[in-house]
């Protein structure tokens, strides 16, 4: 999910798992901004309303463009042939067409160019053409090719996230439990591919009368939990929900299920969303972030 920089008022902490105590209206407020940061964030150029594709991204040349002679095809609005792209291995080319406005990481570009793949600690190249942009990602061996539109359909249609009301009882103080080591987790994400996370150890809290346990995976600074509880699939979406805390201070962990938010793939059938584990299924109902509605 793209940062966001919202300040919050921490408030004093009730003990063990409990609500954490606080001014209700200001809290209220923080979470407002929170959720329209997350709207302006999906309808963003690199949200995922814009994503309108996804190839894999063969080994040898492949021609790019809105010509069906062409190995990766674009919407008829793109150039008949905006260039091509060859894969050796990981190693990744673009060659643009002659005669055809090529924009490299928005500068002007000519002639070919090996490609950034996303690969740790190196972002992904963009190529941009008119209202189109194309990046490749290589993870663990397997290459693809995304296409974003600024006139996507997904973006046109998007009438904004829906939520459920904010429930202060639902942002809680959890106890964090580290592993002696941390464990290395394989997810798998829902276009077929895994990708390599650290697990630092677990956390346990009160909910609903329920003792629960998640755990979840470092990504930058952050601890990243991916969950499935017994509103999804019915109120909120059926692949689980994402929440980011800060990493543990003291051995606590400040879990804010108002700020529970969907993976892309609830609102673009292209993106790229891990998959929760069984294990981060939560006994309860969590009526709280983010709601799901089918807008596709």
């Amino acid at each position: 999910m793209l940062r966001r920089n919202v300040l919050w008022a921490l408030a004093s902490l009730i003990a063990g798992g409990a609500r954490l105590a606080g001014d209700d209206s200001g809290y209220e407020a923080g979470i407002a901004e929170w959720r329209k940061n997350h709207d302006r964030d999906l309808r963003s150029d690199k949200g995922p309303l814009s994503l309108i594709a996804r190839h894999n991204v063969p080994e040898g040349r492949s021609g790019i463009g809105s010509d069906a002679t062409n190995g990766i095809q674009l919407p008829g609005r793109a150039p008949n042939r905006v260039g091509a792209i060859e894969r050796r291995g990981d190693q990744v080319t673009f060659e643009p067409s002659a005669g055809i406005a090529v924009k490299l990481n928005g500068k002007p570009m000519s002639g070919q160019s090996v490609l950034r793949t996303g690969v740790t600690p190196d972002p992904s190249d963009r190529v941009e053409f008119g209202d189109f942009e194309i990046a490749v990602s290589a993870i663990e061996g397997n290459c693809q090719l995304t296409v974003r539109d600024r006139q996507s359909s997904f973006l046109k249609m998007f009438r904004g996230a829906l939520w459920f009301p904010v429930n202060a009882a639902y942002r809680l103080e959890a106890a964090f439990t580290a592993y002696p080591q941390a464990k290395e987790l394989k997810i798998p994400d829902t276009t077929g591919r895994t990708r390599t996370r650290q697990a630092p150890g677990y956390v346990t809290f009160r909910l609903n009368g329920e003792t629960l346990r998640l755990e979840p995976v470092v990504i930058g600074n952050e601890l990243f939990f991916m969950f499935k509880d017994r509103t999804s699939g019915r109120e909120t979406y059926g692949g689980g929900r994402f929440l980011e805390s800060e990493m543990p201070k003291n051995g606590k962990v400040v879990l804010d299920f108002n700020k529970a938010y969907n993976p892309y793939c609830a609102v673009n059938p292209y993106s790229s969303c891990p998959i929760p584990s069984k294990d981060n299924t939560l006994i309860t109902r969590v009526e709280a972030g983010e709601k799901h509605r089918d807008e596709r």
